[in-house]
């Protein structure tokens, strides 16, 4: 972007003030759509599995579309099979979700790399 001529410090600003609102958003949709009421830990380590469908997507907006449909399907297939009563405690389902990050963070070790820019200050004084 700098190569361009593209301002990455007011690039990087406006992201972070779009990535802070959609983040309340998803708080807010958790607490009022979802839940009902705020409860600690209400959130189950789902902030976990968001950082593994990054790192899963290669920071690739499309493909991280991908790693979280199939982490949603996940977490739907776990009401399903406590729904089917299918005489196993309802533990190892919601379980189902946080295993299925584990290993496909443990396929992925030494297959995906990190921008090259993460974490870097761009050097131009903004922060």
């Amino acid at each position: 972007a700098r190569a361009a001529g593209v301002g990455v410090d007011g690039l990087k600003v406006a992201a972070l003030i779009i990535g802070g609102a959609l983040a309340g958003a998803a708080g807010a949709s958790l607490v009022l759509a979802q839940v009902g009421t705020f409860a600690e830990r209400m959130t189950a380590g789902r902030g976990f599995i968001a950082i593994a469908i990054v790192v899963l997507g290669g920071w690739n907006p499309l493909r991280v579309g991908v790693a979280a449909l199939l982490f949603g399907v996940a977490m739907a297939l776990q009401y399903l099979f406590q729904a089917l009563a299918l005489g196993i405690p309802y533990q190892v389902f919601l379980m189902l979700p946080y295993l299925l990050t584990l290993l496909v963070l443990a396929g992925a070790i030494g297959r995906v790399r990190a921008p090259a820019e993460l974490g870097k200050s761009s050097g131009e004084g903004l922060f």
